[in-house]
């Protein structure tokens, strides 16, 4: 006679999630409570108990202390009071795939959809969904129920994630029927299915089946359903609630246990049955710890790689002899072979799916089990949005395709591989790309990805950091990444800041590719940063020696230069020497004769010869003339060798302003203000 257990019994990831949080927070000496049952099932419940984790039915119980929001999930309502209650320290540890309900439950009552839940109307977690679904929402447990209701078009179904696989069917076929068109999630908890379908496995293959648990938890009440239409079944609370008629006269007894059911119930329970003789005559007796050594089909198992060829491994799980696992059965990488994928003595983890005990021989697959435990990750990573790589097997016109692992693809369409636009998507092809899952579908097979959100999650990480650590007046390297009108963009960390046209040179710039290229590195200066706009200005001419510094070295008092009048005002004349430096011939340098306005003799635009009279480098000013320049040759931007005086005298060298009886003493200021009539003075204001 033989027992056959199942390999997904007892806690759920769930459940164990909220248990350790449970004793965790016990354990640091505090008062914690959980809203209700945290599972339900009464020896886990004497278990926090005897920990000091006891339950309340309302957030107002647990002052002072730390609430735990259980597994189940609350109504909005409820988790509103539990979070305004003073002195409460709040945990939720809601199932994920619980809150994921629970959001799409609220968008589709904010878009006016009456949503069905095809559940247990008194379970807490439908209770809660309900709430999160608005006044219109309403659960079902059956079609005949359903077919019953008024239902409002537009409407959508959901199911409770414990709920039985075949009844959501059933209901999903007759809601389809009456509301054409309508949308219907399955919304079941892909690890309830997988141990819904094990138990149906091992019913088939016994003469009996026993479900330890509790008849309040909703998951192992359905698991007793699904087994009684297969074969004789009964439900127990723990081993006490035993009874060997029972099984009297079976060869094979199948163990399966809820989702809620402690662990050291099960092994109770099986150690119950072979102290009673039920194994007795077996070989190899059943411990929980080691598990069967009789192994059966479907069931997982952690064996070490014992030979390897090209075609096969050969694998040692504790059983008579070692299992075969055909490379047939193993997902390899493109060109990987079985000896590269598995060496000798490595622990992998495979599936029984051939079973031969009169030859002694075990099949087993590496990919089945990877494959499940992929879709799990995928899941999760879908679930906590966290960021998964993998390399990009095909390019499509629409986008790419990666490669998941464990058999699984998924697609990225061409709208979230970048950024930015992306001509050809070959370029990516063989390599590896991060990805975040913002869609995931595994009945369909569907897994859409997104690399654009990661890049976008990166870059406004980055932008943060940046603008943490950039300080006015720092000089930091960058890369001009745009090209405007008005400037150029360039990339100092992540962000982009603008170089105003006007901040790219000291000389007058058109435009900025006369000056810039894309891509080219610069050195920038940062002038003002607005973290609240996410705005950095910048300046590529004050990374650079200004033109004054230069011109204050070159020019010297006494020299002749060639220049270019680029302006004229009331009193004088602005004479650009080299591009960015620009002297002052004052109204009475202009001519040997008293010139009125400076515009009767020169206009902007002209090239003259100009001697300078003075040279102030703290002021930044040069004074020149054009009347002591005459008749003299002064080259374009250079000095005149030699002595600039050619010995020859005028009255005006002499006597200068002497004669200018009409002279004024001010002259009127560009900006309407007078001011003394001081010859060649530059200000560099004036310039602007």
């Amino acid at each position: 006679m033989q027992i056959l257990l199942a390999g997904h019994a007892g806690f759920c990831s769930g459940v164990r999630r909220a248990l350790d949080a449970a004793l965790k927070e016990a354990a640091r000496g505090r008062r914690v409570h959980t809203l209700g049952p945290l599972v339900h099932n009464e020896a886990v419940g004497d278990y926090l108990a005897r920990h000091g984790v006891t339950a309340v039915a309302e957030p107002e119980q647990a002052a002072g202390a730390v609430l735990i929001i259980r597994t189940h999930g609350v109504g909005p309502a409820v988790l509103e009071r539990a979070r305004r209650q003073d002195g409460l320290t709040l945990l939720d540890v809601t199932c994920p795939r619980v809150e994921k309900i629970q959001r799409l439950a609220s968008e589709l009552a904010a878009k006016g959809v009456q949503v069905i839940v095809y559940g247990d109307a008194r379970h807490p977690e439908v209770r809660g969904v309900l709430e999160w679904a608005g006044e219109r929402a309403v659960a079902v447990s059956s079609a005949e129920e359903l077919n019953r209701l008024d239902i409002e078009a537009p409407a959508a179904l959901l199911a409770q994630t414990t709920a039985d696989s075949a009844g959501f069917e059933q209901v999903k076929a007759a809601f389809l029927d009456r509301v054409p068109g309508g949308a219907a999630y399955d919304t079941l908890c892909p690890e309830t299915k997988l141990r819904q379908r094990e138990a149906a496995a091992l019913a088939r293959k016994a003469d009996a089946v026993v479900v330890v648990g509790s008849a309040h938890s909703a998951n192992t009440r359905a698991m007793v359903e699904i087994c009684k239409q297969l074969k004789p079944t009964c439900l127990v609370l723990d081993a006490g609630e035993l009874a060997e008629q029972f099984w009297q006269g079976c060869r094979v007894v199948a163990v399966t246990a809820g989702a809620s059911t402690p662990h050291w119930t099960i092994k109770e329970v099986v150690e119950r049955m072979e102290n009673e003789g039920f194994v007795a005559g077996n070989e190899e007796q059943f411990t929980y710890e080691s598990g069967f050594k009789a192994v059966q089909i479907g069931e997982q198992v952690t064996g070490k790689v014992v030979r390897v060829t090209p075609d096969e491994a050969f694998v040692d799980i504790g059983y008579k002899t070692e299992a075969l696992l055909p490379v047939s059965e193993v997902y390899l990488g493109e060109g990987e072979t079985l000896p590269e994928r598995f060496a000798v003595d490595t622990e992998i983890e495979v599936t029984v799916i051939d079973v031969d005990e009169q030859d002694g021989k075990i099949v087993v697959s590496h990919k089945r089990l990877a494959r499940e435990k992929r879709w799990q990750e995928l899941e999760q990573a879908h679930l906590s949005g966290a960021i998964e790589e993998g390399p990009v097997k095909q390019v499509v016109p629409a986008g790419i395709v990666v490669d998941l692992g464990g058999g699984i693809e998924g697609f990225m369409p061409g709208s979230l591989v970048d950024i930015r636009f992306v001509p050809d998507f070959k370029t990516f092809l063989g390599e590896r790309l991060p990805f975040k899952i913002i869609e995931y579908n595994r009945e369909k097979d569907k897994v859409i990805l997104s690399r654009k959100k990661v890049l976008e999650e990166d870059s406004s990480r980055k932008k943060e950091e940046t603008l943490q650590t950039l300080k006015i007046g720092s000089v930091v390297p960058g890369v001009v990444k745009r090209l405007t009108d008005f400037g150029a963009f360039v990339d100092i960390g992540g962000i982009d800041g603008l170089v105003h046209v006007s901040e790219i040179a000291w000389e007058r710039v058109t435009h900025p590719q006369a000056v810039l290229k894309v891509g080219e590195e610069v050195q920038v200066k940062v002038l003002d940063i607005i973290p609240e706009k996410g705005r950095i200005s910048l300046s590529l001419r004050q990374t650079q020696a200004g033109p004054w510094v230069k011109a204050l070295q070159e020019f010297k008092k006494g020299q002749l230069i060639k220049g270019k009048v680029t302006r004229i005002v009331n009193f004088g004349a602005f004479v650009e020497l080299k591009p960015g430096v620009e002297g002052l011939v004052h109204v009475s340098q202009i001519a040997d004769y008293h010139v009125k306005h400076p515009s009767e003799v020169l206009r902007e635009g002209e090239k003259v010869d100009v001697k300078i009279l003075d040279v102030k480098p703290e002021a930044k000013r040069i004074s020149l003339s054009i009347k002591d320049a005459v008749g003299k040759e002064a080259p374009e931007g250079g000095q005149t060798p030699g002595n600039t005086d050619n010995g020859n005298l005028t009255l005006g060298d002499l006597f200068g302003d002497m004669f200018e009886t009409n002279a004024p003493e001010k002259e009127e200021r560009e900006d309407g203000s007078s001011a003394p009539q001081e010859p060649g003075v530059l200000e560099e204001d004036d310039r602007e």
